[in-house]
């Protein structure tokens, strides 16, 4: 039996299909179309930036004009309490804010204003501006409290002021009959608007009045100040001297003196003064002299 062979297609007689070429046709078209929008968005870009810069310009200048440049933002006033300010012609800072009228509300540096005006006028503890649009200033001040009259005699000059509580001289050549009265000795010619007693003296000065009054029920008249010594004298309406050191406290001062009463008859006694300065060996003492 004969053997049957295998069939064998004649590969030679077989079209082979040629694989089909990719043409570069819808590449080369969408990078040009890539390529044509960039174009475009850099021209339109080119020609927005400047408009931009124009539009954001007259934006700003507008906003300057109106904020800077117009008059819409000018000071025209200035409002005060007018129980704080009874006589506008007489008032030195009322009269300084005229000189900001018509300036810029906001280019006023009021805190700058307000630290000038406190160094030139020293009566004043509070000096406050405000602002209020469109273009009115609100001004605030407090004055110290004026607490005694202070009179100067040396070498035949004599001068009379009202003092603060800050220790300024504020009115000269006048005095206030409710305020006491504190004579002044010191080798300096007191001047206004100036501090011519320590604002710690002052306080003790006026502390020794007010304590001695209440705790003893009598009258002091005057008080003499000594600078250079430390001291004062108050004068009683018995026309004797209490002496104090103002280096020591009034309250320890005063102490003394209330422990010697059993011994020492201040309301019956004819005294030229008592001196409550002096420390004994064993202990404070009182000395004092009879007329």
């Amino acid at each position: 039996m004969g053997t049957m062979g295998h069939y064998r297609p004649n590969l030679s007689n077989i079209t082979r299909k040629k694989p089909i070429k990719k043409t570069g046709f819808l590449e080369t078209n969408t990078e040009k179309k890539i390529l044509k929008n960039r174009l475009t968005q850099r021209r339109f870009s080119k020609i927005l930036r400047p408009i931009v810069l124009i539009l954001i310009g007259l934006t700003l200048y507008g906003i300057s004009y109106i904020f800077i440049i117009s008059d819409i933002f000018a000071i025209k006033k200035t409002d005060y309490d007018h129980d704080q300010i009874q006589v506008e012609d007489e008032n030195p800072i009322l009269a300084y804010m005229q000189n900001f009228k018509g300036t810029n509300i906001f280019l006023l540096n009021e805190a700058d204003e307000e630290n000038y005006l406190k160094s030139t006028y020293p009566q004043y503890k509070k000096v406050n501006i405000k602002k209020s649009l469109p273009g009115t200033l609100i001004l605030e001040l407090e004055e110290y409290a004026m607490v005694a009259n202070l009179i100067y005699e040396q070498d035949g000059i004599s001068r009379k002021f009202i003092i603060n509580e800050n220790g300024i001289a504020i009115n000269t050549d006048t005095e206030d009959l409710s305020l006491p009265y504190v004579y002044f000795e010191t080798d300096k010619v007191p001047t206004e608007n100036q501090e011519v007693i320590k604002p710690e003296i002052l306080q003790f000065i006026l502390e020794a009045i007010n304590d001695f009054e209440s705790k003893f029920g009598m009258q002091i008249l005057d008080t003499t100040y000594y600078k250079i010594a430390r001291e004062v004298h108050l004068q009683t309406e018995r026309y004797f001297y209490v002496w104090l050191d103002t280096e020591l406290t009034v309250d320890e001062q005063l102490l003394k003196l209330k422990l010697s009463l059993p011994k020492l008859d201040i309301y019956e006694e004819d005294l030229k003064y008592i001196d409550l300065r002096i420390s004994g060996q064993t202990g404070d003492k009182v000395v004092y002299m009879l007329n």
